[in-house]
């Protein structure tokens, strides 16, 4: 199965001509709730899908108790989970303290293994949900599979 995409037309924050430009954006797919994915896996390990909601909780306990005590945790095949912040800088050495740091964040490493799935990841572009301005505009493709003008208004918000 491909990770779907579609071309939608957007100004950049960044871009202070705010000019439009196109840009491919994933569409994304429904989210793999807890219990599926305990159903998946107990599939894939041969194990009952109550023993798989156990561990999956203990897991995610043992992550919360290492990750607050400042430690980063590998999952070996997944990735490493690493607590971090983001401190305001100061001239004045005193200011620089635990007071000066505004977000906390937890960084996210992926695996090797997991990194070379997402580099052979397969792309299938959704051409009903895209822009398709260049049609739109010769009036032409109504009825094709490239899709019509009138397609593109039934996405909420305009994209």
């Amino acid at each position: 199965m491909a990770l779907r995409v579609r071309r939608i037309k957007k100004a950049f924050g960044f871009d202070e001509t705010k000019t439009q430009k196109y840009v491919l954006v994933p569409d994304r797919a429904t989210v793999v709730n807890f219990e599926h994915l305990c159903e998946q896996v107990s599939e894939v390990a041969g194990v009952n899908m109550g023993m798989v909601q156990i561990t999956l909780y203990g897991l995610v306990k043992s992550l919360k108790t290492f990750i607050k005590q400042g430690h980063a945790v590998q999952v070996d095949g997944f990735g490493t989970f690493i607590p971090s912040f983001n401190a305001k800088s100061s001239e004045v050495e005193k200011e620089a303290n635990v007071d000066s740091i505004y977000k906390v964040k937890l960084r996210f490493l992926p695996s090797t293994e997991l990194r070379e799935v997402m580099q052979k990841i397969e792309f299938e572009f959704d051409v009903k949900d895209s822009t398709n301005d260049t049609q739109a505009n010769t009036g032409t493709g109504g009825g094709s599979e490239e899709g019509s003008g009138e397609e593109e208004e039934e996405r909420p918000g305009g994209l």
